[in-house]
């Protein structure tokens, strides 16, 4: 029999015995002599070492040092557990308990083990299906485009009023099962995630068969397991969009540029769908293969562009991340914004700490460099405070009417946070006018309804956000999920539920049936936010200043417009259309 040299277990369960490691660190050159020769039922082995045993049951000394005897022939998964103190004590087991460091676990850690093997693998599965989904999506993509004829057929459109109206249609969601649902009956998990509708109402989807699990009829109290995918069938209600045309900038094979009016979202998101800018300019412009370059909020209008290649997205998307492209925003605020320097001799300015707190350019620009923390992931609300990340805005004066008491500033973001000039406006005092998140004075005086129909004071509908806010937001909820965990697992459905017997022919009550969607004073259908230019080197786009942004038509001294004498630096602009009293020239002479 081969006898080898003592070799000592690196697993972490070894820290609890460091002194007896080092006091057999001179046992490293000996060598494991032969067991006695009637003390074991194999006496042939290839190796021997030394390694930990894990023992459960002794509660004193739940880690002993052992050696391990590996029996003889290739295919053997036997080994010979001895105890050096005592080998009466000697016991085989396989060799699927001892860990790759040479220690042994116990069965109750071996199958732990197991079951968290067993449960990566599912996830790992999991992951897999998803990421070929994708590449399946993206192939049809390419062939067909990713806004089908088949997805354009599922509703119809209207305009009325000046709105751009959905008819409501039948839409099926799919998602997989999130990780605090795990072990929730499926009508409790209904009745406590979503508001949207009563008990009654999900149970009696439930039985109908428009929620299912796995594409498969469930009962009330089923459990919800680890990559279940939950099915649920609404009848969908899209709040109305502007009737605003969507202007076309630019178009080649590269890039789509258009000039979005306010109250349209970019991408699909929260209860819009066919009323998001990517299915208007599918159905009514027949440009159905586009990819997106930035974000623009849903209630801020102006430039924005769209690639049409995968390759031309990641050029453009790169060009803006790293600062090669320069931005500029116009913004209707509050108040008179100071003009030149903050030290003028006009007293009608009235500078606040903020304010005085800014570097300022000799042309009148003030720099605000204030970091950005984000105080609410779900409603997607921002605040300046200490902590948050770099955040640089320049603005700078415009115009000013007396008559309304409001200044139209050019902003250039050097940064790209979410909300970042709505963020920086409000903090130096002087809020967009209509905003109804950062100007407290207009949100109070608003009162509007959240996207599942409740009334609230905080609202707004913005597009998805970054991959890594989502991915906050998802960890945000799934934690403070957890801390409840306890009161969800409980199983809440009544014997009553379970026996219940829907007639398959009463309608199904829908709460978004009795909402009046265009409501002007319920809902925002826009900000006084505007994307006016894009430029970088190789390439420059521009949109016309919004019509909240133009000269007033007529106005008289006591309310006059006043524009500042600084405003002939270079905004990346031009106006097609003329007032009664202002020429196109002089336009151009004050904006360029």
């Amino acid at each position: 029999m081969e006898e080898n040299k003592i070799e000592i277990s690196n697993s972490n369960s070894n820290n609890n015995n460091n002194n007896n490691n080092n006091n057999n660190n001179e046992d490293l050159e000996k060598e494991i002599p032969p067991p006695p020769p009637q003390s074991l039922p194999i006496k042939n082995y290839k190796k021997r070492v030394y390694s930990i045993l894990h023992d459960d049951e002794n509660k004193e000394k739940p880690k002993k040092r052992v050696i391990l005897s590996y029996h003889d022939g290739d295919e053997s998964n036997l080994v010979t557990v001895e105890d050096p103190d005592n080998n009466e004590k000697s016991f085989i087991i396989n060799k699927k308990y001892i860990q790759e460091d040479g220690s042994i676990l116990s069965k109750q850690q071996y199958k732990k083990k197991i079951e968290q093997f067993n449960k990566q693998k599912k996830i790992d599965n999991r992951q897999s299906r998803k990421q070929k989904k994708r590449a399946e999506t993206h192939k049809k993509n390419d062939e067909e485009g990713n806004i089908t004829k088949q997805i354009l057929a599922e509703t119809s459109f209207h305009y009325k009023d000046n709105l751009r109206h959905i008819e409501p249609y039948q839409y099926t969601f799919k998602v997989f099962a999130k990780e605090r649902w795990f072990g929730q009956s499926i009508l409790d998990m209904f009745s406590q995630e979503f508001s949207t509708n009563s008990r009654d109402v999900y149970l009696k989807k439930i039985k109908r068969g428009l929620i299912k699990v796995n594409e498969q009829l469930v009962s009330p109290s089923y459990k919800i397991k680890l990559n279940d995918t939950i099915i649920h069938t609404v009848h969908r209600h899209e709040p109305p969009v502007t009737g605003e045309p969507i202007k076309i900038v630019s178009l080649d094979d590269n890039v789509v540029v258009v000039d979005k009016p306010s109250s349209i979202p970019v991408h699909p998101c929260g209860r819009f769908r066919h009323n998001s800018l990517m299915y208007i300019l599918a159905s009514e412009h027949g440009i159905n293969q586009l990819y997106g370059v930035h974000r623009l909020d849903r209630l801020t209008s102006g430039l924005l562009l769209l690639a049409r290649t995968p390759d031309s997205a990641n050029k453009k998307a790169n060009q803006i991340q790293s600062g090669l492209v320069s931005k500029q925003y116009l913004a209707k605020v509050i108040g008179k914004f100071p003009s030149d320097t903050i030290n003028s001799s006009d007293s009608s300015v009235v500078a606040n700490e903020q304010i005085k707190s800014c570097k300022q350019l000799k042309d009148g620009t003030f720099i605000i460099d204030q970091p950005i923390v984000i105080q609410s992931m779900r409603l997607g609300i921002n605040h300046v405070g200490v902590g948050g990340k770099p955040s640089i805005t320049h603005i700078k004066l415009f115009s000013y009417d007396q008559s309304t008491n409001t200044s139209i500033v050019l902003c250039t973001p050097k940064t790209g946070r979410t909300h970042q000039i709505r963020v920086h406006l409000k903090w130096l005092g002087f809020p967009i006018a209509n905003d109804p998140l950062y100007n407290n004075e207009f949100k109070e005086s608003f009162k509007a309804l959240t996207s599942d129909g409740k009334t609230s004071y905080i609202f707004d509908e913005e597009d998805g956000g970054s991959a890594e806010s989502n991915e906050k937001d998802e960890k945000i909820n799934i934690n403070n999920n957890n801390n409840n965990n306890s009161q969800k697992i409980i199983n809440k459905v009544t014997k009553e539920e379970e026996d219940f017997i829907d007639d398959g022919v009463s309608p199904i009550h829908c709460s978004d049936c009795s909402i009046v969607w265009s409501d002007s004073t319920q809902f925002s259908f826009g900000i006084y936010l505007h994307a006016l230019s894009y430029s970088s080197n190789d390439w420059s786009y521009k949109t016309d200043l919004p019509n909240w942004a133009k000269p007033s038509i007529g106005t008289s001294n006591e309310t006059s417009t006043e524009t500042t004498s600084t405003a002939n630096q270079n905004i990346n602009t031009t106006t097609k259309e003329t007032t009664s009293t202002i020429s196109e020239k002089e336009v151009e002479e004050k904006i360029n």
